[in-house]
């Protein structure tokens, strides 16, 4: 018992260490076969029986319409710490218990990758993934992903009311001018100094879920903004234009309006802000649309439903130029990954956009088996025609480098 607590309170603290300009965890490959670990909320399995080693490789949010079997995550509450971001890093726990309490059900590899909700718990469903039997990680990893650059959080706004229109061959948005970027793959980070472990290995672009890098990144890479949510949306034109003129040639929209942790903004009410805030830059940057994960679902909207809904509100009148999403799922879970790059790139295609960016995705399990994955997933993305930008979770000291270094194996199968 003593043992368990101490693992909980040090994952507590783990978690508290990282600066929280972005709420949510994921799973991913870290070197330890661990995951990041859920701080609280009911999370829901879809009937896959899927299960993997760390048991957090799942998707987002769904509000499932048939019976299901839930995991209970308890959470202990940490104090605050002072590390900056510049020393964060991976924390193992790893002991003979978890901080998960499996109160009923099977885990299963359905299960959320991690992201604590804000208070309360919401149910979660995979949309697609599938494979064998295992039990439970007693290894753990914290770290939190996608930082944005702004204050307070993330402006909540209603729910879709609207149900989801079934998709068309019609064109539901505008593009606008501009070039492709050279080349495909790009680094998510929140350190600008740790892109240049990757000098000279054709990284095209990056990224820090904010609207100015704060920092040198590498060279040769293009700085992408972002408009991260509401809150941000009074300095966005400003950022935005100087981002333009220092020559950002892509500009991203809101982070996952699909989850209640992250932007958490309704379809209707992405629509106008998208037209209100992103389409004065078209002809001048290529566009992104609201980037969403790769949960299912309409009750809550979520994923592909979400987007589609979001397109529909548009009535034609956002300037998209490429579609945004993300994937988090087990290293295992390749053919579930190609299948759901495939499903985005038809679902945009539906509405109107010949483009897509993957500007996150990361896969839990051993780093051998990520870094296989990463291998396999990579060369897939590059052949992909329609996939011109992608970018994996993420630049940061113990995923994808170590110190100014690349890491070993999965910073190598990436590079």
């Amino acid at each position: 018992m003593v043992s368990s607590i101490l693992s909980l309170v040090l994952l507590a603290t783990a978690v508290s260490a990282h600066p929280k300009r972005h709420h949510h965890w994921h799973g991913h490959g870290t070197g330890t076969g661990g995951v990041a670990a859920p701080t609280g909320g009911t999370y829901s399995m879809n009937g896959t029986s899927q299960t993997n080693g760390t048991d957090f490789g799942g998707s987002a949010v769904e509000s499932p319409t048939t019976a299901v079997k839930t995991v209970t995550a308890a959470a202990i509450p940490s104090s605050s710490s002072t590390t900056s971001a510049e020393s964060s890093g991976l924390e193992d726990l790893s002991g003979s218990s978890t901080s998960i309490s499996l109160v009923s059900g099977t885990a299963t590899a359905a299960a959320f990758y991690g992201r604590p909700s804000n208070g309360g718990g919401y149910s979660f469903s995979d949309s697609g993934a599938s494979s064998s039997a295992a039990g439970v990680s007693s290894i753990l990893s914290v770290i939190p992903t996608t930082f944005a650059t702004i204050s307070g959080s993330a402006s909540a706004s209603s729910a879709a009311s609207a149900t989801m229109a079934s998709s068309s061959s019609t064109a539901s948005s505008s593009p606008s001018t501009g070039g492709s970027i050279s080349g495909k793959k790009g680094l998510s980070y929140n350190t600008a100094s740790l892109t240049n472990a990757f000098a000279g290995k054709g990284i095209s672009w990056a990224y820090n879920w904010g609207n100015a890098p704060d920092g040198s990144i590498v060279d040769g890479a293009e700085y992408v903004a972002m408009l991260w949510g509401l809150d941000a949306v009074d300095e966005w034109s400003s950022a935005a234009s100087s981002a333009i003129s220092s020559g950002t040639k892509h500009l991203l929209s809101f982070n996952e309006p699909d989850l209640s942790t992250q932007s958490n903004i309704d379809p209707q009410t992405a629509a106008t802000n998208h037209i209100k805030y992103m389409n004065p830059f078209a002809g001048q940057a290529e566009i992104g649309s609201p980037a969403i994960t790769n949960g299912a679902g309409t009750s809550p909207l979520m994923g592909i439903d979400w987007l589609n809904e979001f397109f529909s509100a548009c009535g034609g009148n956002c300037k998209v130029d490429f579609v945004a999403f993300h994937w988090y799922s087990d290293a295992s879970q390749i053919d579930y990954f190609k299948q759901h790059v495939q499903d985005v790139i038809n679902a945009a295609a539906q509405n109107g956009v010949n483009k897509v960016w993957l500007t996150e995705f990361g896969a839990s399990g051993s780093d051998d088996d990520v870094a296989s994955f990463l291998s396999e997933a990579t060369s897939f993305l590059d052949s992909t025609s329609a996939v011109e930008g992608y970018a994996y979770f993420m630049c940061s000291d113990g995923i994808l480098v170590n110190g100014n270094s690349i890491s070993s194996p999965i910073g190598t199968a990436y590079a």
